[in-house]
């Protein structure tokens, strides 16, 4: 007897809730304004996403063709450091670029032509 009760009270505060006025109004383009904020964050989510993806991928290939260099062409790694060492400034400027090119392309044009759209 008593759950039946607790059931009927809660349904009484739940038509008196639905039936009130909550008090405050939502803007008339509220709804396309949460789908555009929502789907903006997706996109940049999206973007970001393949962007790492790319990246894995072209380091993966750079690995892959270092190592290869190492064991067909029997090459010594030490002289590979020092090299790298040596022009340190020019490796770490290309590699830099290259990755920013790469983030501007995948990420940033792609992102403010889907703001343009939108």
């Amino acid at each position: 007897m008593q759950e039946t009760e607790k059931y009927f009270d809660a349904e009484n505060l739940v038509d008196e809730a639905l039936i009130t006025e909550p008090g405050f109004s939502l803007p008339d383009n509220f709804a396309d304004m949460v789908a555009e904020k929502v789907s903006r964050k997706f996109a940049w989510q999206q973007y970001i996403k393949e962007f790492l993806i790319y990246l894995g991928a072209f380091a993966g290939i750079a690995i892959i063709s270092a190592v290869i260099a190492l064991i067909w062409y029997d090459t010594n790694w030490t002289d590979w450091l020092n090299f790298i060492i040596a022009n340190a400034g020019l490796v770490v400027g290309i590699n830099f670029l290259a990755v920013f090119i790469l983030f501007a392309d995948r990420v940033l044009l792609r992102y403010f032509m889907f703001r343009a759209e939108v």
